[in-house]
């Protein structure tokens, strides 16, 4: 059995890393340790406890796990307490973060219950998909991609204006839209197809981002279209620095210092 995340849905691919780091900040250390089961990997599961030494672990034949639809993964416990050690409830703690992001627990389950087990039924169940696709490898036909950054609601700040934007968070680090950018700083924004450079320009100064090729200034994401671009480097490389205003919860853009003496020079 594969432990592969990628070989799973992409829903399912993109929920997981929100999952494992939501358990995380809760001191829930996860481990996946199933995720797509081949026909005879099914089979053999089936054959356990029945016709196979060893407890009944599945009540299924393929294709009618989650599991063979690349829908399902199965988990264990990793801070060292025992994979599979729940004296102090802590598959059911994993359970409602996976609830939340819309994932199904197995320990929720009448009669088997299944603790390690999540999936997610948003496409119906098992006899549902084969009905609809007869077999997983049509219904992996129809796997699109899907945006697998996690975006996060940010207040940024600028010359006292406060806008509220979208922003992928990466990391620990945020990038914004570079229209996004470009609205907060009062700047224009133009993009050229053939050079791929995106100017932004306003009457203090005039830069050119190169994005998507390896002479690019500042890294950036590309989402649904549009360049994202971590805010301290545009911000670096506008000459802006950033900082934290702890009172309203947002992220202030100023021109440095030097900077601002220069222009104080110039409009003398």
């Amino acid at each position: 059995m594969s432990r592969d995340i990628t070989l799973l849905h992409p829903e399912v691919q993109a929920i997981i890393p929100k999952f494992l780091d939501e358990c995380k900040k809760q001191g829930l250390i996860v481990k996946v340790t199933d995720t797509v089961r081949t026909k005879a990997e099914q089979d053999k599961l089936y054959a356990q406890g029945r016709t196979e030494p060893g407890n009944i672990v599945t009540n299924v034949k393929y294709p009618y796990s989650n599991h063979n639809w690349g829908m399902a993964f199965d988990i264990c416990r990793n801070d060292g307490k025992g994979a599979y050690n729940d004296s102090d409830g802590w598959f059911a703690k994993v359970g409602a973060v996976a609830v939340k992001l819309g994932l199904e627990w197995g320990g929720n389950w009448k009669g088997f219950v299944d603790k390690p087990h999540f999936e997610l039924t948003k496409y119906g169940d098992t006899n549902t998909l084969a009905k609809k696709y007869g077999t997983p490898e049509n219904f992996k036909k129809t796997w699109k991609e899907v945006e697998k950054y996690m975006f996060v609601e940010r207040n940024y700040s600028y010359n006292g204006k406060v806008k509220s934007f979208k922003v992928i968070n990466e990391k620990g680090e945020n990038y914004i839209k570079l229209r996004d950018a470009a609205e907060l700083l009062n700047m224009k924004i133009a993009y050229d197809n053939n050079t791929k450079i995106t100017t932004l320009d306003d009457t203090l100064i005039t830069v050119n981002v190169e994005v998507g090729n390896k002479k690019s200034t500042v890294k950036a994401i590309n989402s649904g279209g549009f360049n994202f671009v971590k805010v301290r480097d545009i911000a670096d490389f506008l000459g802006f620095e950033t900082g934290c205003n702890e009172t309203n919860n947002s992220v202030f853009f100023k021109l440095k210092n030097s900077i601002l003496d220069r222009l104080k020079l110039f409009r003398k």
